[in-house]
């Protein structure tokens, strides 16, 4: 109600209090004008108004509007009072229906499937995901019971009892498979919970999640685990998981200045390898790994992580740990390891982080291939590429690339001795070509032991041998000449053979500017004059 209104209402109180107060001096004056016969006229109505009786009677109207104005204000209030109480009826009632609506719209939108039972555990209502997830409308499932209509036929007690807790109080989670309209089974996540008002019970809401499509991922997530643990386990090739989170750990606590590389940093210390390496756990490897390594289990393998990566790799090793740190999580490299018996293992190590892992590398998977036998043939080949197989030494091949390589290189002096067996084919023609051969490989042996070990001997021709000597003036190859000759005289004496050995040399040296092939040349001409003279001075001329 308006101020104006509530003015109003006032007003007309009073003006009823005072009109009614009237009335009472009106009768009063009345009375005395009858009773003292008096005739009706002003001087009458004063005379009776002088009676102190009459001046109580005239404030009645005072009184009566008082009165009255103050019966108005409160029933002014009383209504107030109820503008009020309508007010807030009118809220709550107001809030009442928000709620309901809210939480209609909340279960009718909700994706979770809910259902709501009485006392009697009947279906009170369900909503659209309800009918979505199993079938059925609103209208077929009114009253009726629920395990009845979804229950898993396979196992129905176990709907009961699910239900039967709930009945008594008890929050319910579980999973389990119920039955659509059409037959077919659901995948479910279970809720279940009694309604209480006013800690009555007064029925029951249950909550289905459809976890179908989870379960099926879930069971093929299940079966490729399956698959890739009998991979990981039967691969022939060795596989191994790591946590590598204890090194990236050490590496950004202790590694800010990342402008110097750790290969760098190895280069210089050579424990920090040894430091590093001691920090990865492993976490599971597979026989192929075991044997590969010669380890009896994972633990043995977590003692020796350190130690099994061979001292020629492990600057490598620092490398690929760089390339980590750059964002690189595929590496590959081959890479020589330790076995436990020593031998030497040459492997394609392959390197993966596995992904969600790259800022901690908490999992990186290593796969060894072993080249082991590869390797050594690879290494046999290129040997016999480059060696003589009768004497060990290089051959001709490699000698002529020395000589192509010495030419462009700043080791003048360089000097080169070429020299010929005297008499391979007197012991060939004697002997038998077996024996010639084993004098072949003599003056081989001989030659080498005369020389550093990167000197370069190599056997040119059938029975020639030249020796490549860089920093090695015209002086130092006389004396060569000489060490050679003294040594094959040394052999003779000492072996007491009956087929003595005896070789030719020819010696030139090459300064920075001349042309090394021409030296050669030049060796190989004065060997043979030097052969054509002992030939001359032999006793058989």
């Amino acid at each position: 109600m308006s101020s104006r209104n509530k003015f109003n209402l006032i007003i007309k109180y009073t003006i009823f209090g005072c009109a009614f107060g009237l009335l009472f001096p009106f009768v009063a004056t009345c009375c005395q004008l009858v009773i003292l016969k008096l005739p009706v006229n002003g001087q009458s109505i004063r005379e009776i108004h002088l009676n102190p009786l009459l001046w109580i009677i005239d404030t009645a109207p005072v009184f009566l509007g008082l009165f009255a104005y103050s019966a108005g204000v409160r029933q002014q209030q009383l209504v107030d009072q109820a503008d009020k109480l309508e007010d807030l009826i009118n809220l709550r009632s107001t809030e009442i229906i928000r709620q309901k609506l809210f939480y209609e719209a909340l279960v009718d939108n909700s994706p979770i499937a809910i259902v709501t039972l009485d006392q009697d555990q009947k279906i009170i209502s369900i909503n659209p995901a309800f009918q979505e997830l199993f079938g059925y409308h609103q209208d077929e499932v009114m009253g009726k019971d629920l395990d009845t209509l979804i229950a898993n036929p396979n196992s129905p007690h176990e709907a009961f009892l699910i239900s039967q807790k709930v009945w008594e109080g008890e929050a319910v989670h579980e999973f389990g498979k119920r039955k659509h309209k059409d037959g077919h089974m659901v995948d479910v996540e279970i809720f279940g919970e009694q309604i209480r008002i006013n800690g009555k019970r007064v029925g029951i809401v249950g909550l289905y999640r459809d976890i179908t499509v989870e379960r099926r991922a879930q069971e093929a997530l299940s079966a490729s685990e399956e698959r890739f643990r009998r991979m990981f386990s039967d691969s022939p090739v060795a596989l191994r998981m790591e946590d590598y989170s204890p090194l990236r750990k050490w590496l950004d606590e202790n590694y800010r200045d990342q402008s110097i590389s750790l290969k760098a940093m190895g280069e210089k210390d050579a424990l920090l390898f040894q430091r590093l390496a001691a920090l990865p756990q492993v976490i599971d490897l597979n026989e192929a790994t075991l044997w590969l390594f010669g380890v009896k289990d994972k633990d043995e393998m977590q003692k020796n992580l350190h130690n099994i990566l061979s001292q020629e790799c492990r600057n490598e090793a620092l490398d690929i740990l760089d390339c980590m740190l750059a964002g690189e999580t595929s590496l590959e490299r081959e890479l020589i390891y330790n076995r436990m018996d020593g031998k030497k293992i040459y492997t394609i190590t392959k390197l993966s982080v596995i992904p969600g892992h790259e800022k901690t590398w908490g999992r990186v998977l290593f796969s060894n291939l072993d080249i082991t036998e590869r390797k050594l043939a690879e290494e046999r080949l290129t040997y016999i590429s480059l060696h003589d197989i009768m004497t060990g030494i290089y051959n001709r091949a490699f000698f002529e690339e020395e000589v192509s390589r010495l030419s462009k290189s700043r080791s003048f002096p360089i000097s080169i001795l070429v020299m010929d067996m005297d008499n391979l084919k007197t012991i060939n023609d004697q002997y038998g070509h077996q024996a010639g051969d084993l004098a072949l490989q003599s003056i081989a042996n001989i030659v080498k032991n005369c020389f550093r070990s990167d000197d370069v001997i190599a056997r040119i021709g059938g029975d020639e041998i030249a020796v490549l000597l860089t920093g090695v003036d015209a002086e130092g190859a006389e004396n060569a000449k000489a060490r050679i000759n003294h040594a094959v005289q040394n052999h003779n004496q000492t072996r007491g053979t009956d087929i003595p050995l005896s070789v030719s040399i020819g010696c030139a040296t090459a300064h920075a500017g001349d042309n090394l092939s021409e030296k050669f040349q030049k060796a190989d001409t004065l060997m043979y004059e030097e052969k054509k003279t002992k030939k001359k001075n032999s006793p058989a001329k």
